[in-house]
């Protein structure tokens, strides 16, 4: 997967931010009992996401052993501790681990990277086999990660085109895990949807950041291929959180949980639209998160500033400048001047 979905530390409420952690660490451990300690280099925060989502969705409250509750990175549970719902993430963690080495390595010719794939070969088959005794569609995720250097070494790719296999595997991820929580066929349907839709954001957001160092290293650069500019682009990823907002939204879970996950997705993407910067009575400098693509000078971005936040991802920028609280409440900065959050204030420039 792609690390777009990076909880917040400032969002939600402790009860949330908690209900995080214990599948964070879940998964992280889980992948440790299953698989190995040194697999767990693998953990991503994508994987967590749909860990908790499974989690929502399924009809029984899940029972989180001592070793999840503790705080000990190195106290893992027993293997028949192991919730449904982290047995899928982990094993799904590791599978597209590999398949992400083997990318690389064909990508770059890495002799690291080919020796990181041979390494963890037996944890890699480990994972296979379980996601086979799971019936999940292991062979045509593979063939739809194939797929996707064949489709950018095609003459005129549409970006529609080089976009579906990463979606279309995303999708048979989530879709999967849908049906494994014996979720209605509506939740199934809409777990696909946001599947395929995760799938290509992460894939426009990639190829949004990396097309300046695409450039310099000579690499396949889906903007470059297609001619679509970082203005269209940019139009081109709103629409797709716009989607993947009201997807959040239709999904079977309570209230409070698509609050906390909607206002994560908005988070992570905020750098695609915004810029921060510090007010003038306060060393006043335009900075912006590590990888964002974007000149501050650009007249389509959004100035705010964000005074003592504790973190930036705190303010919201993608959505009219709302900031959204630790309460998970949201306040408009348009209107008020002035939103507390975690004893600080944004105002919009």
């Amino acid at each position: 997967m792609f690390g777009l979905m990076k909880a917040c530390s400032c969002q939600g409420s402790a009860t949330e931010r908690e209900q995080h952690r214990l599948h964070y660490c879940g998964t992280c451990k889980s992948i440790g009992r299953l698989y190995g300690q040194k697999a767990r280099l693998f953990l991503n925060h994508d994987i967590v996401f749909l860990n908790e989502l499974l989690t929502d969705l399924q009809p029984r409250q899940t029972t989180f052993a001592s070793a999840y509750v503790s705080r000990n990175c190195m106290m893992l549970p027993a293997a028949r501790e192991i919730p449904w719902t982290m047995e899928y993430a982990a094993a799904t963690n590791v599978l597209l681990a590999q398949f992400k080495l083997l990318d690389h390595a064909k990508d770059t010719g890495s002799r690291v990277v080919q020796l990181a794939t041979k390494t963890f070969t037996r944890e890699f088959e480990s994972a296979r086999k379980t996601l086979a005794r799971l019936r999940f569609p292991t062979e045509e995720v593979h063939r739809l990660i194939n797929l996707q250097p064949l489709r950018e070494a095609e003459a005129h790719p549409g970006l529609e085109r080089l976009t579906e296999p990463t979606s279309v595997a995303s999708s048979r991820v989530f879709e999967h895990g849908a049906l494994l929580a014996g979720t209605s066929l509506e939740s199934v349907q809409l777990m696909s949807g946001l599947g395929n839709t995760f799938g290509e954001i992460a894939y426009l957001a990639d190829a949004i950041t990396d097309r300046d160092s695409d450039r310099e290293k000579h690499q396949f650069n889906a903007l470059d291929a297609t001619q679509v500019q970082p203005s269209d682009a940019l139009e081109i990823l709103s629409v797709k959180r716009d989607t993947m907002l009201a997807q959040i939204g239709d999904l079977p879970i309570e209230r409070s949980r698509q609050v906390q996950y909607s206002s994560r997705l908005r988070h992570s993407l905020a750098p695609y639209f915004s810029v921060h910067q510090r007010p003038p009575n306060r060393n006043t400098r335009t900075t912006s998160r590590k990888g964002s693509p974007y000149d501050p000078n650009e007249p389509s971005m959004r100035t705010i500033w964000c005074m003592d936040c504790g973190s930036e991802c705190c303010c919201d920028l993608a959505q009219c400048a709302c900031c959204e609280c630790a309460s998970g409440g949201c306040c408009d900065c348009a209107a008020s001047g002035c939103c507390d959050c975690a004893g600080g204030c944004c105002i919009v420039s």
